[in-house]
């Protein structure tokens, strides 16, 4: 299976939020709910100014392509400034969070390796 998307192909569908995480939303370009796809699951998320997606960890392996803005990357309490053409890998089970502290939103790609998102569970 060989499929083409960008951000434009899935204009159409919602965004996704959550009170748990306030100024984050998402929406997924590659995944089996979606698509029929296996093995990867990426999707496309964008932290509004001041927006936090509060410190988690999951059992996947997750990284992050950061295409715009700047934020601050909580990793186990280690602050650590991510940019714009920036490549975060998160090991599996490490907590971390995302803060923008910018002007900017700050979007980024994330993949895991996952047939579906809903696979992952985001623990506190």
């Amino acid at each position: 299976m060989i499929f083409v998307k960008n951000l434009k192909s899935v204009s159409d569908q919602d965004w996704t939020t959550t009170d748990k995480y306030p100024g984050v939303r998402w929406k997924f370009l590659i995944d089996k709910d979606f698509d029929g796809s296996s093995g990867l699951s990426l999707g496309y998320a964008e932290i509004a100014p001041g927006g936090d997606l509060t410190l988690h960890y999951h059992s996947p392996d997750e990284i992050y392509v950061v295409t715009n803005g700047e934020g601050i990357l909580n990793k186990s309490g280690d602050l650590e400034k991510i940019k714009k053409g920036d490549v975060v890998y998160i090991g599996g089970n490490e907590k971390h969070a995302l803060k923008n502290n910018g002007k900017e939103t700050l979007e980024f790609y994330w993949i895991f390796p996952t047939d579906r998102f809903s696979e992952v569970k985001y623990l506190a």
